[in-house]
């Protein structure tokens, strides 16, 4: 299944690069390609199901088809040539095994609108304990090195305002 997601992955940069170019995208390719990539993480959390790989696999096969018939007649056969060796080089390499971090985060209570914030990020915010305190927020430092900041939506959305803020005052004063 990572080899979907590296083939996603070119094929995201060969859309991207026509788009670029001026080349019109059907609507179905673009759809094709998001299937794709679903299929492909489907596919990553259960391993056993062949039939998620085999619906990954046909939705990515249909967008190169399209995108590479689009390189072809819009740039050039080379340029499509060039291309559909990526692609393949894609398909065939094998990839580190991709971690399955679950979306699901413990320990944020029922009802709490929460956000991760990499705590290495808020290490040169001053008063950052005291904009929490201000706005009634909570947080639990995290084995991955983030931080789960939680609380009530406005409280959250104020604290990511003020903290956009600090740093944006931060990265002037480096400048």
């Amino acid at each position: 299944m990572a080899n979907c997601q590296n083939a996603a992955k070119v094929l995201d940069e060969l859309m991207l690069e026509l788009m670029e170019k001026g080349i019109t995208i059907p609507r179905q390719a673009v759809d094709d390609l998001k299937s794709g990539r679903s299929f492909a993480n489907i596919g990553i959390r259960q391993p056993n199901d062949s039939d998620i790989e085999a619906k990954a696999m046909f939705a990515l096969q249909n967008v190169e088809m399209n995108l590479l018939s689009l390189a072809e007649t819009g740039i050039s056969a080379e340029y499509a040539e060039k291309w559909q060796g990526r692609i393949s080089k894609a398909y065939s390499e094998e990839t580190a095994q991709v971690s399955t971090a679950s979306a699901f985060v413990s320990g944020v209570p029922k009802g709490k609108h929460w956000i991760r914030i990499q705590a290495s990020e808020l290490s040169e915010v001053h008063g950052f304990q005291k904009l929490l305190d201000a706005n009634m927020l909570s947080s639990v430092a995290q084995e991955d090195g983030y931080l789960l900041i939680y609380g009530k939506k406005e409280g959250v959305t104020a604290f990511l305002k003020e903290i956009r803020k600090m740093i944006g005052k931060m990265e002037k004063c480096k400048i």
